[in-house]
């Protein structure tokens, strides 16, 4: 029995709904005709014939296109067409297709559908009233009497299908509300879709506000009289005192101002002595007017989940931007009711259940974004009221809160706000960082909101912002130390995130980014430096020594982001100038040198100006100055001996001597050698500044440690014991916190692959390097004895195999005061024990160190090579270059090296591209044949002594790069098979895929 009520279910459908026909292979019909093509506007015939129907078919498949400019053209032919034929045409398409087609939920076909009936009632009943001159059977009544009878559901339907019926005639209502003839002299015609659109309300409680909606767009046309008569209507019927009818009261009032409302349920909702009710009414958790239980159910089932907001919200929103306009003091006071009766204390309060705080979440997207078109500031700061930023806090703070995803696209939308609208930048910080909020906003609820608003910090309100955040961290009155110590690093954070903007400041005048003394960035920064070594600042209780070390990282860390646009770096250099240390100690010989930098610095930030190789030159110079500068402030012990370097450094590139470049490298190595993001940027950006000046001795000094061992004695190599200390890949974060996740991804990205040698297995140890495990069990074992004896001498005691060598003793009782001396001693000697360094780790580290560095020298040199692709000086960075990725036991370094060439071997192909000069004149530019040609022997005899694919692919490309370079193919041809001829005669193995790729280039050059 369930299956035929199924079908007959199906058979009452078919009947109201039109059909849906599939070809007879069950595929789809085809694609509608394109809009360039022409439709036919002819009269459509009595008795159609099968291209008559084909035709009404194409016409009705586009009046239900998802697009506009084909459903519009569609319903123009078909309008046309149907106004132009016989009265029995036009009733036979309202009743079989027009009609019926609204009640279907196929792709568009309620618009396309509406918005052809739209035009056909108003042709038939308006001002040219086709209905009387043309069409007379077709009267009002007999036109709405299809409507309801083509969407009236029938049976027992599915839900579904049922819905669909109840659409159907709300939007065949809503087009006689479009067509604008109800509004004539016949006032019936109105009553008569009133009574329909109510008779849907009391059916269904979720056609309820769509309902409403109707009626709210047919006021502007009633008239006053019949609006009067109208509100009137919707009292009786209970449906004042809903969102529905607070929307509709709005309405009218806006459309009449001068209309007399019903003084029940009230006369103006937004009233202040009408809020309390108000709140109760948008809450919706009171039974209606009518007190029956009816409306009561239908109040519960709308207050559950929906994801689209109440149109009423909208009305509200506009009342309040309309009228604040107006009268702007009075009208704040009067929303700050609203907002938090109505919202707060309503939606938020702790007996809201999710689903009223989810629309609170929506309503405050909703006004915050209509404030922000508006450019309202004086409203804006209301809407984050204290239930609503408690509930927004706790429910952003954690993935599994059930609002989670509603607060953080509330928080979003506060940043995208601002973006648009920068002047709410203001009013927004202070709400955030106000009682309502925190000043630690961004901790509290997971997310970087207020990160993301400084980022849109502008010159005009520079003053104003940082007030805002320095006044509440310079006197804290908590005698919790953890919690002064926690705000000042968010106050830290803040000042971080102005100085690194992610969009640059642009001087709207000229264009160009500002570089004046009072640029926010450059202020940020002096402000965080100030934190950092100074004591100014009036802070109470004084900043904390950790506190300054925090200021210091993320001073790096800005550093490290700003000098990655040349532009920037004034704002670091003129940060370093202003610096009063005078929380840092120093010694009379050190303060003078600290002045003695900064005058330097000062007169090298004077002369650099113009955009030329000079000024690159000096620019990069002051940024050595300045990073020597904060070493002398950290209390660096190498901070002085950097200042000499580069004193004497800047004295020989005065005089002209070579041996300056030399210098230069020497300064930039020890540098790069420091585990500093910030070190490693500095570097590689002044390296590029000074590219055309190094000399051979330079180049060779900075490719040296490339050949040195990945080991303990490789490192001891290098580095003297202190400075070793300083590439211990333990401090490789250089105190940052794990919030610096943007300025520390290159190093991460750099230490990706080092977690290969990392392994303590014999595959990772470096070649020649010592480390038997029976030398390691033997030295733990002698660290064993030498604790016994220790302990022995400490306790008067021996080992048990030792009895037979032992002394007899006193075994009297110990003292108390004995008892702590011995335990002191005990202490010392475990202490002691745990202090000795672990060699296992020693070498770990060593290798990890080593590692690093050379990862940083390629770094370095990629930017030569592909600045200076066609200086000789390039090419005899190829065999070094080779010889690492030979000996390195490390697969990324190998990796790097062959990029680098690869680069060189690019940027070498493209240069000479572009050049317009003989191969002569490329020679002469690139060095001599000679050296040259000695270079290719040189690296060709690299190929025997490694086996691997990866070295064969750098000896190819490395060696066809300097055949290149040569004027004459065949002397690079001469090498090639000199060297080919060494390998035969001594039997030597190489790769196969040497020998193709030489015979591949000789053949390019035949062409």
């Amino acid at each position: 029995m369930g299956g035929k009520r199924k079908r007959g279910a199906k058979a009452n459908a078919s009947e109201s709904q039109p059909s849906r026909k599939k070809s007879k292979n069950g595929e789809a019909k085809p694609a509608p005709a394109p809009l360039n093509q022409d439709l036919d506007k002819s009269p459509f015939p009595e008795k159609p014939a099968v291209d008559d129907r084909k035709r009404e078919a194409e016409l009705y498949e586009l009046l239900g296109s998802y697009d506009s400019a084909q459903h519009i053209a569609a319903a123009d032919a078909l309008i046309t067409g149907l106004l132009a034929s016989e009265e029995v045409v036009l009733e036979r398409h309202l009743e079989k297709r027009l009609f019926r087609g609204l009640a279907s939920h196929r792709n568009a076909s309620r618009v396309g559908f509406s918005l052809a009936l739209t035009e056909i009632v108003s042709q038939l009943y308006g001002s040219k009233d086709l209905a009387a001159s043309k069409f007379p059977g077709l009267t009002f009544e007999k036109v709405l009497g299809i409507l309801v009878e083509k969407t009236q559901p029938s049976g027992s339907l599915p839900g579904q299908e049922e819905r669909d019926f109840y659409f159907g005639q709300l939007f065949g209502l809503q087009c006689f509300v479009e067509s604008g003839t109800l509004f004539g002299g016949d006032s019936t015609r109105w009553v008569a879709v009133l009574d329909l659109l109510l008779k849907l309300i009391s059916k269904k409680v979720w056609m309820r506000s769509h309902c409403a909606w109707v009626i709210v767009q047919s006021l502007p046309q009633l008239g006053q009289e019949k609006t009067s008569e109208t509100l009137q209507r919707l009292v009786n019927e209970g449906l004042g005192k809903t969102a529905e009818g607070v929307g509709i009261w709005l309405k009218a009032a806006k459309c009449y101002p001068k209309l007399k409302l019903p003084t029940k349920p009230w006369t103006n909702p937004l009233s202040p002595k009408s809020i309390p009710e108000l709140a109760n009414v948008l809450k919706e958790n009171v039974k209606q007017d009518s007190g029956s239980q009816e409306a009561a159910a239908s109040a519960a089932v709308a207050s559950n989940w929906n994801s689209q907001l109440h149109f009423v919200w909208d009305l509200i929103l506009e009342y309040y931007v309309t009228e604040a306009k107006a009268t702007k003091a009075q009208d704040t006071e009067q929303f700050k009711l609203f907002w938090n009766t109505v919202v707060d204390d309503g939606l938020f309060s702790k007996s809201a259940t999710e689903p009223q705080k989810f629309r609170g979440c929506l309503i405050f997207q909703k006004f915050i974004q209509g404030f922000a078109a508006a450019k309202d500031r004086s409203l804006v700061t209301h809407v984050f009221s204290r239930n609503l930023m408690k509930s927004l806090a706790n429910q952003a703070a954690k993935e599994d809160r059930y609002l989670h995803r509603a607060a953080v696209k509330s928080l979003k939308t506060v940043v995208d706000v601002v973006e648009t609208e920068p002047t709410l930048l203001l009013a927004v910080l202070k709400a955030l960082l106000g009682k309502n909020g925190g000043y630690d906003f961004d901790q509290r609820t997971h997310s970087k909101t207020v990160e993301r608003l400084l980022q849109f910090a502008n010159e005009k309100d520079a003053e104003a912002i940082f007030s805002m955040l320095r006044d509440p961290v310079v006197s804290i009155k908590s005698s919790d130390d953890a919690e002064v110590e926690k705000l000042r690093r968010v106050f830290a954070d803040y000042l971080f995130k102005i100085c690194t903007p992610e969009k640059a400041q642009i001087d709207e005048s000229s264009g160009d980014r500002k570089t004046s003394k009072g640029s926010i960035i450059e202020t940020a920064i002096k402000e965080l430096a100030t934190c950092a070594y100074s004591h100014a600042g009036n802070y109470s209780p004084e900043v904390s020594q950790k506190t300054r070390e925090y200021c210091r990282s993320r001073l790096e860390s800005a550093f490290a982001k700003l000098t990655k646009k040349r532009e920037d770096y004034r704002y670091l250099c003129n940060a370093v100038v202003s610096i009063e240390a005078s929380a840092v100690q120093m010694s009379e010989e050190i303060e003078a040198e600290c002045k003695s930098a900064s005058k330097a610095l000062r007169k090298l930030m004077k002369g650099s100006g113009n955009a030329d190789e000079g000024d690159s030159s000096r620019l990069g110079f002051a940024l050595l100055y300045a990073i020597a500068i904060l070493q002398l402030y950290n209390g660096d012990s190498d901070a002085l001996s950097t200042l000499s370097d580069l004193k004497q450094c800047s004295e020989k590139l005065k005089e002209g001597d070579d041996a300056a470049s030399a210098l230069l490298i020497e300064i930039l190595l020890s540098l790069v050698s420091q585990p500093s993001p910030m070190m490693r940027q500095i570097t590689q950006q002044v390296f590029e500044a000074f590219t055309a000046q190094f000399s051979a001795d330079a180049l060779e000094r900075l490719t040296a440690p490339l050949t040195a061992e990945e080991s303990l004695k490789g490192q001891q190599s290098l580095f003297d014991g202190e400075e070793a200390d300083l590439m211990d890949v333990d401090g490789l974060d250089g105190g940052e916190s794990d919030e610096d996740e943007d300025e520390d991804e290159d190093e991460i990205s750099e230490l990706g692959s080092d977690v290969e040698f990392v392994n303590l297995n014999g595959d990772d140890q470096a070649e020649g390097e010592p480390d038997s495990e029976d030398d390691e069990d033997g030295a733990e074992a002698q660290a064993y004895a030498d604790l016994d004896a220790e302990l022995g001498n400490i306790l008067g005691s021996h080992r048990l195999d030792k009895d037979k060598d032992a002394e007899s003793s006193d075994d009297s009782d110990m003292s108390d005061s004995e008892m702590m001396a011995l335990d002191e001693k005990l202490v010392e000697v475990f202490k002691q024990r745990t202090q000795k360094p672990n060699k296992k780790k020693e070498k770990k580290d060593a290798k990890e160190t080593m590692v690093i560095f050379k990862h940083r020298i390629l770094d370095l040199l990629d930017v030569y090579v592909k600045k200076e692709s066609h200086n000789p000086l390039a090419f005899h960075l190829l065999l070094p270059l080779l010889q690492l990725i030979r000996t390195t036991s490390t697969k990324d370094l190998s990796n790097k090296a062959m990029k680098v060439i690869t680069d060189f071997s690019e940027a070498y192909k493209k240069g000479r591209s572009k050049s317009t000069g003989t191969s002569t004149e490329l020679q002469g530019k690139t060095g001599s044949s000679k050296s040259h040609t000695k270079l290719l022997r040189n690296i060709l005899m690299e190929a025997p002594r490694d086996q691997s694919h990866a070295h064969a692919r750098a000896i190819t490309a490395c060696s066809l790069v300097v055949a290149s370079s040569l004027a004459s193919p065949k002397d690079a041809w001469d090498v090639y098979a000199s060297v080919v001829g060494e390998w035969l005669v001594n039997g030597v193995k190489v790769q196969a895929a040497i020998f193709s790729d030489w015979a591949n280039w000789a053949q390019a050059r035949c062409q």
